[in-house]
C-alpha cells in the first residue's frame, strides 16, 4: 500500500469519526433542551372570608411584574370550593388582584419559584356598599379597611386597636376594621392587643379605599428547655442519671443525657448538676420564650 493510499484511508476514518460526534451531540441537545429553558410552574390559590367560608365567583387577576412585555396578566374565577389557578407560569414576582361582589377588592404580590411554591391563600372582607371603581380625583383622602388575624391559626382577633395618628378603632367579633377619612401618603399604622405582640408599619394610604389583612404574632409567656450532658470518654447512649436543677424544677438525665423543663418563664437561671450527691457543675444560662437548647460538656464526673 503506497503512502498516498494510506492518507486518504486516514482521512475517510478521521470523516466516519466526525460525523459520528455530530450525530451524538445532535441527539444530546435535542433530549436535554436549552439549558436556559424558562421553568413553567402553576400558581394554585384559595379564597375565603373572615368565617373561613369559601369565596366563589371571585375575579381573581394574576400580573407578572417581572415580565418583559411590562405586566402581562392573567385572568381566572374562583370555583365553588374558593380555588383558582393558573398554569404554565415562569418564575418571578406577581402581584395579585382579587374582585368579588359584596367584598372589599384585595392585592398583593408574591415571589414564584419552585424553591417557593404554596398556597396562595386569600381572605377578602365583606363589604355591601363598597364601590371599586369609583375614583374621586379632588380627594386628598383616603379609607382603609380591614381584618386582623392570627398568624398562627388564621383566626379572626376580636377587640384588637388599630390606629393611625389620631385615628383609632376597635375591631369587631369577625376581626374587621375601617378607619375613614385618612390623609393620603405614608402612613404609620398601629395593632394591639393583649396576649399579642404589638405591631407597627408603614403603609401608604391612597384616595382608593384599600383592603388589608394584617397578622399578629401571640406572645410566647414561656419557655420550653432541652438539653443534653455529654461527658467525655463516655460513650453517648451511656450516661449515668444526673439530677439537672433549674428555675425551682427538678430533672433527671436519661441514658442518652438529655433533660427537658417547661413553663419556664424568661430570664436568667443557675443550672447546677448533681451527680452522687455531688455537685459537678454550676453555671447561669439565658432562657428565652419558646424553645431553648442548651448542651453542657464535663470532663468527668
Amino acid at each position: 500500500m503506497n503512502s498516498r493510499y494510506k492518507i486518504r484511508a486516514l482521512s475517510a476514518r478521521a470523516k466516519a469519526l466526525i460525523y459520528s460526534y455530530i450525530v451524538i451531540f445532535s441527539a444530546f441537545y435535542f433530549l436535554a433542551g436549552p439549558a436556559s429553558a424558562a421553568r413553567l410552574l402553576p400558581v394554585l390559590g384559595e379564597i375565603k372570608d373572615l368565617s373561613s367560608r369559601p369565596v366563589a365567583g371571585a375575579r381573581v387577576t394574576l400580573i407578572n411584574e417581572g415580565d418583559d412585555s411590562s405586566g402581562a396578566s392573567d385572568l381566572t374565577y374562583s370555583d365553588e370550593k374558593g380555588v383558582f389557578h393558573f398554569i404554565n407560569k415562569t418564575e418571578g414576582i406577581y402581584s395579585i388582584v382579587v374582585h368579588c361582589e359584596g367584598y372589599l377588592p384585595y392585592q398583593d404580590s408574591f415571589n414564584h419559584t419552585a424553591a417557593e411554591r404554596r398556597l396562595v391563600k386569600i381572605c377578602l372582607t365583606k363589604s355591601d356598599s363598597y364601590e371599586p371603581e369609583v375614583i374621586y380625583l379632588a380627594k386628598n383622602t383616603g379609607n382603609l379597611y380591614g381584618s386582623v388575624i392570627c398568624d398562627d391559626t388564621d383566626e379572626p382577633i376580636a377587640d384588637a386597636v388599630v390606629s393611625i395618628a389620631d385615628k383609632f378603632v376597635q375591631t369587631n367579633d369577625q376581626g374587621g376594621f375601617k378607619l375613614d377619612n385618612i390623609g393620603v401618603g405614608p402612613k404609620l399604622i398601629k395593632i394591639q392587643k393583649n396576649g399579642y405582640e404589638k405591631l407597627e408599619k408603614e403603609i401608604i394610604v391612597t384616595i382608593k379605599t384599600q383592603n388589608v389583612v394584617i397578622r399578629l404574632n401571640k406572645i410566647v409567656k414561656y419557655s420550653t428547655i432541652v438539653g443534653r450532658v455529654r461527658i467525655k470518654g463516655i460513650k453517648e447512649h451511656e450516661c449515668p442519671p444526673i439530677k439537672v436543677y433549674l428555675a425551682g424544677k427538678t430533672g433527671v438525665t436519661d441514658y442518652k443525657g438529655t433533660f427537658k423543663f417547661e413553663n419556664v418563664a424568661a430570664g436568667n437561671y443557675p443550672i447546677i448538676l448533681i451527680y452522687n450527691k455531688k455537685e459537678i457543675y454550676n453555671d447561669i444560662i439565658k432562657v428565652e420564650r419558646g424553645i431553648s437548647a442548651y448542651e453542657i460538656l464535663l470532663e468527668k464526673i
